[in-house]
């Protein structure tokens, strides 16, 4: 197999960075802090490039180029620390592609293609039903405060409930990150509609990766600043830079960055291929990914020192979103523990 993308995802991936970076700057970022608010700019630029409409049929309102430029934009969100409701792309729309009836999906997919709509979901939840009716409430909810439509589960189905009912009631919870608001959903008695079990867990697979190539890029834009700042800061007469102890701790950083970049551009391959490895490929990509990002937010905040643990600084961007991303779809040691179990289990990857 070829072990790298093609030039034109290639081109797309540097197109995607250089529009966020204009869209979704780290200023935009930490003002989020302050806000709590989605870029809507960053979003709609999102739809605009076609990502959004990415892994979407034709049929729906998508253009069907599949889940690598998903992943391409999920690194370029990582890159700028977007405030972007990336749930609703990342495993909602691949949910409702694979597991919603032709209603479900002719209702939701073209408003998420066009970015007119967003969907959260909530897989893990002890709702009560009755009939065609869903009570109790769900929380944390990641993407939740904004969204049209969410996936929830109760009495081992999946079901899809619009949030626009009367009978929701939505409350805003704390979150470490404000660019990845949590929220509390309370049914009353609301209606749903039962979605097809997803029996492969592709959906899920799918948003490990995209959240991986995201922590990719996040750990890469750290790196990229501790660097500067090591070749700027003086002490002692030189940049801090030119000691052994700070130059080990960038290589330290960059090693874990490229081990995990290995692991989520094969999980992408196996991902676009529908690759039988594909639940090795996507628990291996998770668990590097999550420790090459908390190791880059956490050394890169101490390279910059005093200055680094200050507001005006950069570091706690990625700190904040490292640490959210961590706590999404199961802490590092699950998805290292299902790595394990199919290791020992004796599957192998593919190529």
């Amino acid at each position: 197999m070829e072990f790298d993308f093609s030039e034109d995802y290639r081109l797309l991936a540097d197109q995607l960075r250089r529009a966020l970076e204009v869209a979704a700057p780290l200023e935009a970022a930490r003002k989020t802090v302050d806000s709590g608010q989605v870029n809507q700019s960053a979003w709609g630029l999102l739809g605009e490039m076609g990502i959004l409409a990415s892994g979407i049929s034709w049929d729906f309102g998508g253009n069907d180029l599949g889940p690598v430029p998903v992943c391409l934009a999920a690194e370029a969100i990582g890159w700028s620390v977007a405030a972007v409701p990336t749930a609703s792309l990342y495993h909602a729309t691949p949910l409702i592609q694979s597991c919603g009836s032709p209603e479900q999906q002719a209702r939701w997919l073209p408003v998420l293609a066009s970015g007119a709509a967003t969907a959260c979901v909530a897989p893990d939840t002890t709702l009560s039903t009755q009939g065609d009716r869903i009570s109790g409430a769900i929380s944390p909810v990641s993407g939740g405060s904004d969204a049209s439509v969410a996936i929830v589960q109760a009495d081992n189905q999946l079901w899809l409930v619009d949030l626009g009912a009367n009978s929701v009631e939505r409350e805003a919870l704390e979150s470490l990150d404000p660019g990845r608001p949590l929220c509390r959903i309370t049914f009353r008695n609301t209606p749903a509609t039962p979605m097809a079990d997803d029996t492969s867990d592709f959906a899920l697979n799918h948003a490990v990766v995209c959240v991986a190539f995201e922590q990719i890029g996040g750990a890469s834009r750290a790196l990229d600043g501790a660097i500067a700042y090591a070749r700027e800061r003086q002490a002692f007469g030189q940049s801090i830079g030119s000691y052994q102890a700070i130059k080990h701790k960038l290589a330290d950083i960059w090693t874990k960055i490229e081990i995990a970049r290995a692991h989520a551009m094969y999980a992408a391959w196996s991902l676009g291929a529908r690759a039988s490895d594909l639940p090795l490929a996507a628990a291996a990509a998770r668990a590097a990914a999550t420790e090459a990002y908390l190791f880059a937010a956490q050394e890169t905040l101490q390279v910059h020192g005093g200055y680094g643990f200050t507001f005006e600084a950069d570091s706690h961007l990625f700190y904040r979103r490292a640490r959210a991303l961590a706590a999404s779809f199961g802490p590092a040691i699950e998805w290292r523990s299902r790595l394990a179990a199919r290791l020992i289990a004796g599957e192998i990857a593919l190529h």
